[in-house]
């Protein structure tokens, strides 16, 4: 593992166990491309109604990989529990290496909700 590398996964790190053992705050946290390339590619976020939990690939997102971690939290929604009209908003977990969590559907920040 090269240093850049082992860099990016300690930030990652610290910031996953920041956000799991205290609540946060969420920021400052790594970038997207960061997580990628530490090793740390999924995002387990829990809804703040249902409190479904899912873990969400990064590299599936479509920002670009400088975007910060944190500004994800506000564009992602819960479709468990949600309505056509208010999708309730999730608070992110921890970053982690493989999936832990059976996948659900998600409302992507990219998605078109006119369906």
């Amino acid at each position: 593992m090269n240093a850049a590398r082992e860099a990016d996964r300690a930030e990652a790190d610290a910031w996953s166990i920041q956000m799991e053992g205290y609540g946060g705050p969420a920021q400052p946290s790594p970038t997207i491309g960061q997580c990628v390339n530490g090793g740390l590619g999924w995002l387990e976020v829990e809804c703040n109604r249902c409190k479904t939990r899912v873990s969400i690939p990064l590299d599936t997102i479509r920002r670009p990989r400088d975007t910060p971690i944190w500004k994800l939290e506000a564009a992602l929604k819960c479709r468990s529990c949600g309505t056509r009209r208010y999708k309730p908003p999730v608070h992110m977990i921890k970053l982690t290496a493989e999936r832990d969590i059976t996948p659900y559907v998600w409302a992507h920040p990219d998605d078109d909700d006119r369906r």
